[in-house]
């Protein structure tokens, strides 16, 4: 039994050396003498070891020297690098280490002392994990480099919107703001970030908009409209929005601000509103002027005859003239309601511009305020301006109102009239208010444009002033700079005649021609209101005309369809079944060369259609002397009717 033993035995520590060599790991054992004791078959396969530096009884120096020869441990002096490694193998102490070979793979060392002296270190192939380590690696370097790039294109489109964009958290502290929200406060974003909200807004606006930001706070998504005064100075219309950040974990950890800048919208709006009112202020006056001004027709055409009859002096200048004056301002009413309404093409007149001036200072006088001077100076050689007298007195009231809103303290405005060096007339408002620099100058003109918007106005005051006078024929320019006051300075057209007598004579002289020319003549008179129509009808036939009737077009087209000697057609524009301007294409279809013409009381329906040539519209009321020189008149185009021409 005792010879069987060590067999026994042996057979034991082969069956323990088969084992260790299938391991996936490395093996070896040192003695206290660092000679090697065993070493497994991964061992010799990981570290390319050759078969006699694997047998038992190999020094470590050794193994050690061949390792080193091969340029496992990199470059170096082989002889040192071995002394080094074998000095720290006498230590037996634990040690770890990553050792990555010649042909790539990676090796985790680990070596651990033996209780009877020695070591045993395991060597394992960790090339596969550090490749995978690596690619993570790899792949969170790129992920963060991708998150940072898009972050910094979020903060670039942040900082690009055209709205502020910010961040409070729940103490009510700003942790995000963009360029243009801190801009807005005239700081940077880094002045802003950390501190409260009530630091950064001022008083008044931290009053208006803590309710809805403590609303928000508590996860109310809120949306709000307020006024912000920036410390610039400006006062914007803003439209916020206040959106809560919600998480599940935490629960509503702050909100996200949106502010926008409305003002602009607001206005457009306001404009637009103002739009829709003088529409509808044009549709009403339009009908309102065709009826009166049927009445003033007939009034006019009553007290023209009784003025003829009555030979007594008294009553002519008592009673008679004093009611044609009031008919005739009654007219002037009508003109400047359309003009305000903008219904009324430009009918420009002779206009004596000082006069205007003068009237228009006693108009506006009581709505400039005591502080402010009005001082009027008109040169001797002012001509006579051949404008629209209601455009003009609007335009000018708009210019002295304006002027006035530039001096809150008081101050003086000049309204002056001289001769132009081209003949033209010129016309000055200056004031020595605040003034404007280059960016307001270059947009006072454009539509909607007001430094005034708080105030309810429209801006569209100077826009229309310089539409009267581009379509006057003339032109307008402003000189203006901060704090050295406006001035605006109108170039108008001035009457061909400067001698009213010559021009009465020309206008006496063309009635003449125009009375001779409709003499004997039958004239179609259609118009659906019979008093029109009878006043109408005496002025012609008094004028020597031969005349026939119609209450609308249709009835006046069969007449002209049956009777041959209609030599000529008076028609009111606005009536019931069909009114003037298709009346008188179906008549010039009919009959090409009739002479026609066409009687507005400035109803809206008047300027709806297009006219065939030669045939005008003139403005009621109209005496038969003006209506005998339009059909008279070669190839008529549309004569704005003077006031001139509206009574004897």
């Amino acid at each position: 039994m005792t010879a069987e033993l060590p067999e026994l035995e042996y057979s034991k520590l082969d069956i323990l050396k088969a084992g260790l060599d299938r391991i996936d790991q490395g093996l070896t054992l040192f003695g206290a003498d660092l000679k090697l004791i065993f070493v497994n078959a991964r061992a010799c396969k990981l570290l390319d070891l050759p078969a006699e530096l694997s047998r038992p009884g190999t020094s470590f120096e050794a193994m050690v020297r061949w390792n080193a020869m091969r340029g496992e441990y990199g470059p170096g002096d082989v002889e040192t690098m071995v002394a080094e490694r074998v000095r720290a193998a006498w230590e037996f102490r634990p040690h770890t280490l990553e050792r990555v070979r010649p042909n790539g793979v990676v090796l985790n060392v680990s070596g651990w002392p033996l209780p009877d002296g020695g070591f045993a270190t395991v060597y394992s192939d960790i090339t596969a994990q550090r490749r995978r380590e690596l690619e993570l690696e790899r792949r969170i370097l790129k992920r963060t480099e991708e998150l940072r790039q898009s972050e910094e294109r979020l903060r670039l489109i942040a900082n690009e919107v055209p709205a502020g964009i910010a961040y409070v958290d729940f103490s009510g502290v700003f942790r995000f703001v963009n360029g243009r929200f801190a801009r807005a406060y005239q700081k940077q974003p880094d002045e802003i970030i950390g501190r409260f909200e009530r630091e950064i807004l001022s008083p008044e606006t931290w009053a208006h908009v803590e309710p809805y930001f403590e609303k928000a706070a508590r996860g109310e998504p809120q949306t709000f409209d307020t006024p912000i005064r920036f410390p610039d100075g400006r006062t914007l219309e803003t439209r916020t929005l206040l959106r809560p950040d919600r998480s599940a974990a935490q629960g509503i950890s702050g909100f996200y601000v949106l502010s926008v800048n409305v003002t602009r919208e607001k206005m457009a709006f306001a404009a637009l509103l103002q739009a829709q009112r003088m529409e509808a202020l044009g549709q009403l006056s339009s009908g309102i002027a065709h009826d009166f001004n049927n009445l003033l027709t007939i009034i006019l055409g009553n007290l023209k005859p009784l003025w003829e009859r009555i030979e007594d002096e008294h009553l002519r200048r008592d009673m008679l003239e004093p009611a044609i004056r009031a008919t005739r301002r009654g007219t002037d009413l009508m003109r400047r309601l359309l003009a305000v309404a903008r219904r009324q093409p430009v009918s420009p007149a002779r206009v004596d511009v000082p006069e205007c001036i003068r009237d228009i200072a006693k108009l506006v006088r009581p709505s400039i305020g005591e502080d402010t001077q009005l001082v009027l100076k008109f040169a001797e050689n002012t001509p006579v301006a051949f404008v629209d007298p209601a455009l003009l007195e609007t335009s000018l009231i708009n210019l002295v109102i304006n002027a006035a809103d530039a001096m809150n303290e008081g101050g003086t405005i000049v309204i002056e009239t001289s001769a132009g060096p081209d003949g033209s007339v010129l016309v000055t408002v200056a004031d020595n208010g605040a003034g404007m620099d280059e960016a307001v100058r270059s947009r006072i003109f454009d539509p909607f444009f007001s430094t005034k918007s708080a105030e309810g106005r429209s801006g569209l005051g100077l826009t229309m002033v310089q539409g009267f006078t581009s379509d006057s024929g003339g032109s307008i320019c402003v000189e203006s700079e901060p704090g050295q006051g406006t001035r605006f300075a109108l170039s108008l057209p001035q009457a061909r005649d400067q001698n009213p007598k010559n021009e009465e004579q020309a206008d006496e002289a063309a009635a003449e021609l125009g009375d001779s020319a409709i003499r004997g003549v039958l004239v179609l008179l259609v118009d659906d209101d019979e008093e029109v129509r009878k006043v109408m009808r005496r002025d012609l036939v008094a004028a020597g005309a031969q005349v026939l009737e119609a209450e609308n077009g249709a009835e006046a087209l069969e007449l002209l369809q049956n009777i041959p000697a209609i030599a000529a057609v008076v028609s009111d524009v606005s009536m019931p079944v069909m009114n003037g301007i298709l009346l008188a294409n179906a008549a010039r279809r009919l009959r090409p060369c009739l002479p026609i013409v066409l009687l507005s009381g400035y109803g809206a329906d008047a300027m709806r259609g297009t006219l065939p040539a030669g045939v005008s519209i003139m403005h009621k009321p109209v005496d038969a002397a003006a209506i005998a020189g339009a059909l008279s008149a070669p190839a008529s185009v549309a004569t704005p009717q003077s006031e001139d021409r509206v009574l004897v």
